[in-house]
């Protein structure tokens, strides 16, 4: 009986080669590239404490590698090598913050995501390979995603985390430019035997003795006798021997993605106005929109928080904070699409004190719908009109406030301003999951109109025959004439002045509404309004109960 084998394990291994001196960048979008150092600092975060002369540096820029700066040199010997070297901290928590969204980034390739700080993610891509036609496009595709969100990359994939480690950061650059190494189990053995000696997790001292003695590469300690190597390498013989053969069974420890999906950077010193704060929202955008693709999410609302120089906000008597919130008309989950509604508004936004730190949150996520791909929805113009028409809604929405944004519904009402509302256009998906499906075919709501008295056969020389032009515009609340509805008499509308020069009776109300506690009684007249510009029509009532005028539309 025959039976189908178990896939080989396979691992891939994200080594990011630049990666704290990249988080150190970000909290200085608008200063140029220069040299300076990166010092790790432990679980207690970054203090305020001065750094001391022989500490060591975990990380230099390339501007400072080419001054001859290199990783592993305390701080006095690089200021002895360049002046006023700068030297930057990064705690513990920045980088695990960091590495996690590259890991929530990785979670749409593997099952099993982990975490090896201060420069690694490892995906388990056992079980996906077929779903990316193979580990080339596989890897190529995770590749460009972790280049969107900033960051310089190598990748190899190989039977363990270790030996894929090993390989993404010490085997020689690739000759097709693209620093990716799928190494194969049947060649691991031979292929791991050509790294150099440190690329194996020993010791310092370990690998400082093995170089004494010309062990150079993996391949020179495999041929060295056992016994030897146990009596020199203590506990580490077993292990180094395991990986020279290509063996690496060491288990994954999976990585928990926070519940809530915040992106933040906050800058070394205050910045002004909003182009920093969109050259910033850039990376930000990018690691959001990374984050919500590995989780297979999309985000259903935002929430850009701008964080102000304390002191000068409170000297200015502003809060220390400017809070900007977006209800989005569809779940967003693309990075030009984030940035597009949310910079729209940052652009223009006024803010009260310079800019110390920037937060981008989803605080409600919903799965992101996938749809396939249909031919022929796209207009000419190469726009589709089904994703743009949600975006726009939504910058509109971003711009104007979103009580200004809606679907006009027609209701069935006496009042004119009563026969019409705006309803919201940006229905959340929660809402709309809860809300109850109605029974039977759906029927307009009829739109009535309540008539009583009637019309005069002639007013002022006005038939019951004449043309009317159409109601244009309702005013957002009528406006109190103090002059009598009478030919001759002058109306100011929008600063601008005019003459009646006809009236006719319109319609009667007649304590419509007569369930609430103020029943309404008008008589609408038409009039006919003249000024410099022509003439034009507006409709305005008398309050039976109280005798007042009032404009109420105009049709211009």
């Amino acid at each position: 009986m025959s039976g189908n084998s178990p896939d080989p394990r396979r691992i891939l291994a994200l080594y990011l080669p630049e990666f704290l001196v990249e988080l150190s960048q970000r909290a200085a979008p608008d200063r140029a590239p220069r040299a300076f150092g990166v010092v790790l600092q432990g679980e207690q975060g970054v203090t305020g404490e001065p750094l001391r002369a022989s500490a060591r540096l975990d990380a230099v820029s390339p501007a400072a590698r080419r001054l001859g700066i290199r990783e592993g040199q305390t701080i006095a010997e690089a200021s002895a090598l360049v002046g006023g070297f700068d030297v930057r901290r990064l705690g513990s928590d920045q980088v695990m913050a960091g590495l996690a969204t590259v890991a929530e980034v990785a979670l749409g390739f593997g099952a099993t995501v982990a975490l090896g700080p201060p420069d690694t993610v490892w995906v388990d891509v056992t079980g996906s390979l077929h779903l990316f036609a193979g580990e080339a496009a596989l890897a190529e595709e995770l590749v460009a995603r972790v280049r969107a969100l900033g960051h310089s990359v190598r990748l190899a994939v190989a039977g363990g985390p270790t030996l894929a480690r090993s390989f993404a950061r010490w085997s020689p650059p690739a000759l097709d430019g693209k620093s990716i190494h799928l190494v194969a189990g049947d060649v691991t053995a031979s292929a791991v035997r050509e790294l150099p000696v440190l690329a194996l997790p020993l010791s310092d001292e370990c690998q400082s003795f093995l170089v004494r003695l010309g062990v150079l590469t993996v391949g020179d300690l495999a041929l060295l006798p056992r016994g030897a190597l146990g009596s020199r390498l203590e506990g580490e013989a077993a292990r180094a021997l395991e990986l020279s053969a290509g063996r690496d069974p060491a288990p994954l420890t999976p990585y928990q993605p926070a519940p809530r999906m915040t992106e933040g950077v906050d800058f070394e010193h205050g910045v002004n106005g909003s182009e920093p704060l969109l050259f910033a929202l850039r990376g930000l955008a990018a690691r959001l929109a990374g984050r919500l693709f590995g989780r297979g999410l999309a985000a259903e609302s935002l929430v850009l928080t701008i964080e102000h120089d304390r002191s000068i906000a409170r000297l200015r008597s502003e809060k220390s904070h400017t809070r900007l919130r977006f209800a989005l008309s569809t779940p967003l989950s693309r990075e030009d699409e984030i940035r597009r509604v949310v910079g729209s508004r940052l652009e223009r936004s006024r803010l009260p004190a310079p800019s110390v730190g920037l937060r981008l949150e989803a605080p409600v996520v919903v799965p992101a719908s996938a749809h396939q791909l249909e031919l022929g929805e796209v207009v000419a113009s190469g726009v589709d009109v089904e994703k743009e028409l949600p975006l726009v809604l939504a910058e509109l929405a971003a711009e104007v406030g979103e009580a200004r944004v809606g679907v006009l519904s027609l209701l069935d009402a006496h009042r004119l301003e009563a026969r019409s509302t705006l309803a919201p256009a940006i229905v959340p998906q929660a809402s709309r999951e809860r809300r109850p499906k109605p029974k039977g075919p759906r029927q307009a709501t009829p739109v009535a109109v309540h008539v009583s008295g009637a019309p005069l056969a002639e007013v002022e020389g006005v038939t019951k025959s004449a043309e009317r032009a159409p109601l244009t515009r309702l005013l957002p609340e009528p406006v109190l004439l103090d002059a009598p509805l009478a030919r001759g008499a002058t109306v100011a509308i929008d600063r601008r002045l005019y003459s009646i020069e006809r009236t006719s009776f319109e319609q009667r109300l007649s304590l419509v509404e007569w369930w609430s506690k103020a029943p309404v009684s008008r008589d609408y007249v038409r009039l006919l309004l003249k000024s410099t510009d022509g003439v034009t029509e507006a409709l305005a009532y008398v309050d039976r109960a109280s005798g007042k005028r009032y404009l109420q539309a105009i049709a211009d």
